[in-house]
């Protein structure tokens, strides 16, 4: 394996390892330290009123987000945006008790790529679950399905550097089965 071959095997794997971080993290939030932690808006208005006003940030997860939408029960439920600091991301789509459920698009803070990295697609408490796409700044892409936050099932990963197209079966963010494609699917 020459250099640069083996670069771009290294860039791969920390392209994956940096999604299962991040989906890990997003995870890790459970409704629990939501709904202990919903205290105060960003504005300063009081808990009382988080049923109510679905036009103002509230801090969440002690501390480690903020949330904006339907409420029910004191956490986030429905239509939202939740903002998560780690990673500088944001999650617009539906929520159940303070977790993304149902169809989703998560995007990320944009540094050093040539356009926004994010996922669409479908969540199940908060981790990329069934159909789904996720976009890297670089302009690299896997379309297809998820469980668990990892390539699983049939999918299509497209390499631009490559300008080729994996088509196959993945199980656990692992190639299965399945064949290059010259271009884009």
């Amino acid at each position: 394996m020459n250099i640069t071959n083996m670069n771009y095997c290294e860039m791969e794997e920390k392209k994956r390892e940096e999604r299962r971080k991040i989906a890990s993290s997003n995870a890790s939030s459970n409704a629990s330290s939501v709904a202990s932690s919903v205290a105060s808006s960003d504005a300063g208005i009081e808990e009382e009123s988080l049923e109510n006003d679905s036009n103002t940030w509230y801090t969440t997860e002690e501390g480690k987000g903020r949330y904006m939408g339907e409420w029910k029960n004191g956490l986030p439920n429905g239509k939202g945006i939740q903002h998560i600091y780690k990673d500088d991301s944001y999650i617009d789509g539906n929520f159940i008790d303070g977790l993304a459920e149902g169809h989703c698009k998560q995007t990320f803070e944009q540094t050093w790529e040539m356009m926004e990295p994010y996922y669409e697609g479908e969540f199940k408490r908060n981790e990329y679950h069934g159909e789904g796409e996720y976009h890297y700044g670089n302009g690299d892409y896997y379309k297809g399905q998820w469980k668990d936050s990892k390539y699983h099932g049939n999918g299509a990963e497209y390499s631009k550097r490559k300008n080729k197209t994996w088509v196959g079966e993945y199980e656990n963010d692992e190639k299965v089965e399945g064949n290059w494609v010259k271009g884009e699917i």
